[in-house]
Order: C-alpha cells, then sequence, then structure tokens
C-alpha cells in the first residue's frame, strides 16, 4: 500500500510514496470518501514528494454533446488518475494529444509491450 491517510481535525492528509497505480490511486481515494469523517472535510492534502506514477499512461476519453462532456469533466476534475488526462471532440485530436505526450518509458518498452 504506497499511502497513508491521516485525519486532521476538519481535513485529510494524503501521502503517497513509491510507484502508486492508478488502483492504488482508486483505493485511496475510495477508503477517504468511506470514512465516516469525509461528510465533515473541508480540505485535502495530496502529498506525492514521494512518489511516482506507476503506468507510464496518458488518457485520453472523446465524446460530444454538452451532458456527456460534462460528465467527463467532472471525473477528470477528481484527482483520481496518476497520469494526464483530456477530453477531446474526435478520435484524431485524442491521437494526435497522446502523439504530443510521449511518456519515457514509452522508450524503455519491453518488446512484450509491443
Amino acid at each position: 500500500m504506497p499511502y497513508r491517510l491521516r485525519w486532521e481535525g476538519h481535513g485529510v492528509y494524503r501521502r503517497f510514496f513509491g510507484k502508486v497505480s492508478s488502483i492504488e490511486f482508486r483505493k485511496a481515494y475510495e477508503e477517504m470518501k468511506d470514512d465516516l469523517r469525509y461528510e465533515c472535510t473541508r480540505y485535502i492534502i495530496s502529498d506525492f514528494l514521494e512518489a511516482e506514477p506507476g503506468p507510464d499512461i496518458v488518457h485520453a476519453t472523446v465524446g460530444s454533446g454538452e451532458p456527456m462532456l460534462a460528465h467527463v469533466r467532472y471525473f477528470e476534475s477528481m484527482p483520481l488518475a496518476p497520469y494526464p488526462e483530456a477530453t477531446f471532440e474526435t478520435v484524431q485530436d485524442a491521437r494526435r494529444w497522446i502523439a504530443s505526450n510521449p511518456r519515457p518509458a514509452w522508450r524503455l518498452a519491453a518488446p512484450l509491450c509491443i
């Protein structure tokens, strides 16, 4: 478990360390929101000073129509993923954005990642 939660009065301090995957990030979020103290939370501090992203990916979402885009923007505004996210109206724009966001591990990819 590469995180620790510490409740402080009306807030919570979340310290992440080591490699943090999106699954582990979600577990930290779920543990925090499932706590009875969460209803009275006024602040959240997420400390990533000793952490690094686990999956070396970027996430592009494609959608259209204001109701769907509002829904997507809501989830993107939540700090749930330890990787870059963006929303586009076309697959072509999403692919262009992904191509412009090279991640270091892509250059070191193992042959099995082809």
